[in-house]
């Protein structure tokens, strides 16, 4: 084979003058004949080309994350190629489908891979996977993998949060390309603020992530990589309805000017019918109304000298919930019909610069801002806030023989103020109040990515020091390794600490809709735990068929967790800290399989095992958690077709509810919820010389819906009113149609 490869470079060699940030090559059969009309695309991007008659090819090359091309052609094995900074030239042949090809990494029917290059388990979804779905927003683009689970945190509003390893969301840290900016308010509802056709790829990371973003990512790290220019698309446009009345619209628009490159986003959702199919006189979907604007800038080369990329995004929303009459106008913070109202405005502003001096010695400065302006309504509460996220670090980065050095320093602002009135408070007597924060912190870290064994065994050490102006000085350790075996046999492991301070309203704003006081029993501490993480990953090629198989453990303790403890008076929820023993141990175990290069079938269980123990040594189950839960994919796409398909179904086990028993009779709920299934399924139709997709799905295929959600919806300004037991979907089943256009 490296004969047969120095060959074809002997010939084809001379073919190729190669431009700056350009790459240039030939791909050829194994008769070293042309293959006309191939693909060629960067994995995980939507930047791609095809090969010439003569099987020859250009392609930009505009990040230095971009090192992976996937290569395929009809008939013939896809095969990835690994760019390195330094190389112009792609010469590689495809072997015909009768033949045995194994690659190292491939992006096939799944659209998710997990990188097995390493250490920190990455698994990353797909510019092709988010088609599969409506992926209306951030939090439906996980319906198709099993390490995120999202979960509804006010079904009044419809908000949400991303969970991973079955904890909060809260405990995971959500990166925008990169930066670290999303806490408080705009956490609360800045994962359904980007749009998922803005979206360029998902990488997810369970259990312990770098030190370089922060301490605050306990379970997990979620980076969401925007769209970047794509010199092959001028315009973009997506346009979406479903059967509840919701309407979408994108456009996307590509340019260049000198050496800048750029994209903008239109994005715009508009309310759905009023629709309640329960009948319990709630809107079963909120009124939602949105406009967000995105704009990304590139300049420079990632290869040498200055590279710089600006992020520009706004949001304009509007969420409108609650009985089916309220009217915002009229009845907004009354007590004559209850009403949830949510209105904010959020400007965010990142850059990340960087100067290659040499091959082995670079510096990166990155920064962030956003501004969260919000004015809300839970029924007679009124919560006004604003909120500001400062980040910048500065990190050098040495490359010393086939090992990387980073470290740096950081420093990061939290400012919230927050007010909180009660419009009509005689009957309940509410007595809290909002809290606001001006949290500043100093940090300094260094993390060390040694590679041996040609890269099949590699350590990344790490450590990061916070000093926080409140709570003081933490010192966060981290280390994860990994070995190969072999070219797919793959094992990690993970272990480290981190911390995070407690943001009671503006992180779980759901609690301002209950009728119940809050009391803050003591000063809050921060949370702290340390995550342990096992992962096994085992590849198999055969003709025909590939199979992966992944298992994961992960364990989290914590020495402090803060819950909201609803149980123990039916009039106040209590809040204080917990020092006790809190544990979470996950285990998941996944079967991926890809059959003629047309079939890709997924099989994934997870288990979660999450509770406190008392001083007593009594085990308490955290609630609203499935111990079981089951995944099943298909995606079925006819090469020779013009058409594809895609299905999955997900079955969610029993979970514990909230403890209602102190309340009346008419307004308790069993203590466990039932177990249900999810089934959900689209159909696309690609016509490529028009370049425009066509999508038809449908959502919660089976039409499931918890019954009555909402405890005493009968009185909602009454003592007992309570939105928190949400187990199960809230909306029927769920028709959408949309398209995608694209022009060069």
């Amino acid at each position: 084979m490296i004969i047969k490869n120095f060959f074809l470079i002997l010939i084809i060699a001379p073919f190729f003058v190669f431009a700056q940030n350009e790459i240039k090559g030939k791909i050829v059969d194994e008769n070293l004949q042309p293959l006309p009309n191939a693909s060629i695309y960067w994995l995980n991007s939507n930047i791609g080309t095809t090969s010439k008659l003569n099987g020859e090819f250009i392609i930009q090359k505009t990040n230095s994350e971009q090192n992976q091309l996937i290569i395929s052609f009809i008939g013939y094995h896809s095969d990835t190629i690994e760019v390195l900074n330094n190389k112009k030239s792609i010469i590689t042949s495809l072997k015909k489908t009768e033949t045995l090809n194994t690659v190292k990494i491939t992006e096939n029917s799944s659209g998710i891979y997990i990188d097995r290059y390493q250490a920190e388990k990455i698994e990353t979804i797909t510019a092709t996977e988010l088609t599969k779905a409506a992926c209306c927003e951030l939090a439906g683009c996980f319906e198709t993998q099993m390490s995120v689970q999202p979960k509804t945190t006010n079904i009044i509003l419809d908000s949400k949060e991303l969970s991973l390893l079955g904890l909060s969301g809260v405990y995971n840290q959500i990166l925008i390309d990169g930066n670290p900016i999303i806490s408080g308010l705009n956490y609360t509802y800045g994962i359904s603020s980007i749009p998922g056709t803005i979206i360029n790829k998902i990488s997810i990371s369970q259990g312990l992530a770098s030190v370089q973003q922060g301490s605050n990512s306990i379970t997990g790290q979620i980076n969401i990589a925007l769209k970047e220019y794509n010199k092959d698309e001028t315009f973009f446009l997506n346009l979406y309805y479903n059967s509840f009345g919701a309407k979408q619209a994108n456009v996307d628009f590509n340019f260049s000017t000198g050496k800048w490159k750029s994209i903008i986003s239109l994005h715009t959702t508009q309310p759905s019918r009023k629709i309640d199919n329960n009948n319990d006189s709630f809107l079963d979907i909120p009124q939602t109304k949105k406009y967000s604007l995105y704009n990304k800038w590139i300049f420079g080369n990632t290869n040498e000298g200055l590279y710089t990329t600006t992020i520009i995004r706004f949001l304009n929303e509007q969420r409108i919930g609650g009985q089916i009459n309220f009217n915002i106008t009229e009845n907004k913070g009354s007590s004559y019909i209850y009403g949830q109202v949510v209105e904010f405005q959020q400007p965010e502003l990142y850059n990340k610069t960087s100067y290659k001096f040499n091959e082995t010695r670079a510096i990166t400065i990155e920064t962030g801002i956003s501004y969260h302006n919000q004015e809300s309504f839970f029924g007679t509460t009124q919560y006004l806030a604003n909120q500001t996220n400062y980040n910048i670090k500065i990190a050098n980065i040495l490359n010393w023989k086939t090992h990387k050095l980073v470290s740096g320093i950081n420093y990061t602002r939290f400012n919230l103020n927050e007010n909180i009135f009660f419009n009509e408070n005689f009957t309940f007597n509410k007595t809290y109040q909002g809290i606001p924060k001006d949290e500043k912190i100093k940090s300094f870290f260094t993390e060390n990515k040694f590679n041996w064994k040609s890269n099949n065994l590699q350590l990344i050490t790490g450590i990061r020091a916070d000093q926080h102006n409140e709570f003081g000085l933490f010192i966060i350790p981290r280390g994860l390794v990994k070995y190969n075996f072999s070219e797919n046999s793959i094992i990690r492991f993970s272990i480290g600490s981190g911390w995070r301070t407690f943001n009671l309203f503006s992180e779980h704003t759901h609690l301002l809709a209950s009728n119940k006081n809050i009391i803050i029993d003591e000063n809050l501490k921060p949370e702290k735990a340390i995550n342990y993480g096992l992962n096994i990953l085992q590849a198999f090629y055969f003709d025909n068929l590939e199979m992966q198989i992944t298992l994961d453990f992960y364990k989290t303790d914590f020495s402090n967790q803060i819950h909201p403890d609803y149980h123990h008076n039916p009039i106040e929820i209590h809040v204080h800290n917990f020092d006790g023993n809190s544990k979470s141990n996950s285990f998941q175990i996944e079967i991926a399989l890809e059959l003629i290069d047309e079939l890709g079938i997924k099989l994934a269980y997870n288990y979660l095992d999450i509770f406190k123990l008392y001083e007593n040594e009594n085990k308490y189950s955290l609630p609203l958690t499935s111990k079981h839960h089951l995944l099943n994919t298909i995606s079925y796409r006819p090469v020779d077709k013009n058409w594809y398909f895609d299905m999955n179904t997900h079955f969610v086990g029993k979970k514990k509810l909230t403890d209602t028993t102190l309340n009346p009779p008419t307004h308790q709920r069993s203590l466990y919820s039932d177990p249900f299934w999810i089934v959900n399924g689209q159909f696309t139709i690609k016509l490529p010389k028009s370049k425009l997709d066509i999508y038809i799905g449908c959502e919660n295929i089976i039409n499931y819906t918890q019954e009555n959600p909402i405890i005493s919806w009968q009185n909602p300004f009454g003592q007992y009113f309570d939105i928190s037991n949400i187990w199960g979907p809230t909306k029927g089943r769920e028709f959408y149609v949309g398209i995608r256009k694209s022009i060069t």
